[in-house]
């Protein structure tokens, strides 16, 4: 699942450009490099009843991702090793949310052209819901439209260095959710299809609300 080790080897070939500057999440520990480990007790009491699976024991942060969404708001993405990935979601410095997300299926559209038939109308991208792992979730973004264009960002993603992008993911996405009515929360799934140079993939994650009190970060 992680593409982006294989992107990274590929952009270290290149010469690379902007810096980073220092992330405004640096409050919470989390930070490449570091290790983080999720309280996964109350997501196998309730295994039947989420998609989603919370990572076990201490995970490495492999790699940094940043989004600026303009406004002072910023997605701050940190990669784990075991397939999952923690995104602190800030505006003006503060804090606003954090989501633990796992990888659950990549697709990989052959051609360019096959990467756009998702970003067209009617496409599964955009629909008001989606059918995922035997569970239907509704469309988060968009006017109650039968089918919402997706949302567009650019990520830098960090993996050798804090202040030099290995390279720049162009993410088109959509965010569904569903109601886990014996969990009083909501589970999250994310559609990403991503563009890295000349690399296509179709990304659904899974994921929750998290805080910070269930991360242990070392």
């Amino acid at each position: 699942m992680f593409d982006f080790l294989r992107r990274a080897i590929r952009a270290a070939r290149h010469e690379t450009k902007p810096a980073a500057p220092a992330s405004p999440a640096a409050a919470t520990g989390l930070r490449r490099g570091g290790f983080v480990a999720v309280d996964s007790l109350p997501f196998r009491l309730q295994a039947g009843q989420l998609a989603f699976v919370a990572p076990e024991g201490s995970q490495r942060i492999e790699a940094y991702g940043r989004v600026d969404l303009g406004a002072d708001a910023e997605l701050h993405r940190y990669y784990l090793s075991d397939d999952s990935w923690l995104q602190v979601n800030t505006t003006a410095g503060s804090l606003d949310e954090i989501k633990l997300w796992r990888f659950a299926d990549t697709r990989h559209p052959a051609t360019r052209a096959d990467f756009d038939r998702w970003l067209e109308r009617g496409s599964e991208l955009g629909r008001r819901s989606v059918d995922f792992a035997g569970r239907r979730y509704r469309r988060v973004w968009g006017d109650s439209a039968d089918w919402a264009p997706p949302v567009c960002f650019d990520e830098r993603v960090y993996t050798r260095s804090d202040t030099i992008p290995e390279y720049t993911t162009t993410h088109h996405c959509m965010l569904f959710e569903r109601e886990v009515e014996s969990m009083g929360r909501m589970e999250y799934l994310l559609i990403s299809a991503e563009l890295t140079g000349e690399d296509y993939s179709v990304v659904y994650s899974v994921g929750v609300d998290t805080t910070l009190a269930d991360l242990a970060v070392t």
